[in-house]
């Protein structure tokens, strides 16, 4: 751990602050055509003895972006914040950060969906919102569901980044997909063995509406 501190701590004395993208521009990215989409999201690393630890920090969050914008917050040990923007570029297999400063940092990285070693330090993703939970809808529409025969759709959102989904229609049959999930912005995208999903949401406490290429759907949280 003490290795990637040092490494981040110099890298901020380098990197070039950025302008954020506007908003607008993010909303419209289509998640499904970048290129490491499991990259993206709040990832944290927590310092489990901050009292005592060598290292000044409790958290650290680092924020991946699909406009190659990052963002770095530590929380001291005096619980001030440190905030740092930049770019990133992505391998499959390194990471660059401080893309245009002046002296970028290469980390050698793997993971999934919700775990990201970066040198060897593991950090964990984390929901930016109260997303997950057990969805079910209430109400439907859009002419593929109408074509497929969908009366009822269940969704089940992990705080993992797992997901189940269940279609039943009027006829009592079902299909079943398991998968995992990733989102930005208002874009969620179910990932599993045989396709995706690619979704844009709200979310209004306990209603979650879905909305689709040809599908419409508000779902209730059950729990």
């Amino acid at each position: 751990m003490r290795r990637i501190i040092l490494i981040i701590g110099l890298l901020f004395s380098c990197v070039a602050v950025a302008q954020a993208t506007a908003q607008q521009e993010k909303n419209e990215a289509d998640l499904t055509q970048f290129d490491n989409p499991f990259l993206l999201g709040d990832w944290y690393l927590l310092n489990p003895n901050p009292e005592s630890s060598e290292e000044n920090f409790r958290a650290i969050k680092l924020t991946l972006s699909s406009n190659y914008e990052f963002q770095i917050d530590i929380q001291k040990r005096d619980y001030s914040i440190e905030h740092w923007v930049g770019f990133y570029a992505a391998s499959d297999d390194q990471i660059i950060l401080g893309l245009h400063s002046n002296s970028p940092q290469v980390y050698e990285y793997d993971g999934n969906h919700n775990r990201l070693r970066l040198n060897g330090v593991v950090f964990t993703k984390s929901l930016p919102n109260a997303i997950a939970g057990i969805w079910s809808s209430k109400l439907l529409s859009g002419s593929n569901l109408l074509a497929s025969s969908v009366s009822k759709l269940d969704l089940i959102l992990q705080p993992d980044f797992v997901f189940l989904f269940r279609a039943s229609s009027d006829k009592g049959s079902e299909s079943v997909h398991r998968g995992v999930y990733y989102l930005e912005g208002d874009q969620l995208v179910l990932l599993y063995e045989d396709g995706e999903q690619d979704t844009r949401y709200t979310l209004d406490q306990d209603k979650l509406t879905l909305k689709g290429e040809d599908m419409y759907a508000e779902l209730a949280r059950v729990r």
